[in-house]
């Protein structure tokens, strides 16, 4: 039988193997322009597993309907109040570390400018030659040995 390939394991029936359930086909079962080889192609299940999810929702009908009815009303209700103020926070939260990494970015570029501007002889820090002076030393070095 076709709905051997169709199991509940807490989540709604599921075609076996996968995540997929029968109330996310469901929409796909209704549309009448959607074709099974389509609804396999978007799925990426077999037509197998596609005809045990229509013999399913077939052979149970107003359970998958009462079903889908409150997914959508769930759906349709948005989140509650204290989800979107906490996404809200988080937001928050995030572009204030995003303000803090672009001061942190300038003030980095600010003293390597400093650092480039003082005497030709200083190092970077570590005692280590910026890009520029190690740039200018090394073609001072050629210009030199020529």
């Amino acid at each position: 039988m076709a709905t051997d390939l169709i199991h509940d394991r807490g989540r709604g029936p599921e075609i076996l193997g996968t995540r997929i359930t029968v109330y996310n086909l469901l929409s796909d079962f209704l549309d009448p322009t959607a074709t099974e080889a389509s609804i396999c192609k978007i799925y990426d299940l077999t037509p197998e597993q596609v005809a045990a999810a229509r013999a399913y929702i077939l052979n149970h009908p107003d359970t998958v309907l009462a079903e889908h009815l409150r997914i959508d009303a769930r759906m349709s209700a948005g989140n509650p109040q204290e989800v979107i103020e906490q996404a809200k926070q988080t937001h928050a939260g995030f572009m204030n570390f995003k303000e803090w990494l672009v001061q942190r970015q300038r003030a980095a570029a600010q003293e390597v400018s400093a650092e480039s501007t003082s005497e030709s002889g200083s190092k970077g820090s570590n005692g280590f030659p910026t890009f520029r002076e190690w740039v200018a030393e090394r073609e001072s070095r050629s210009v030199k040995g020529s």
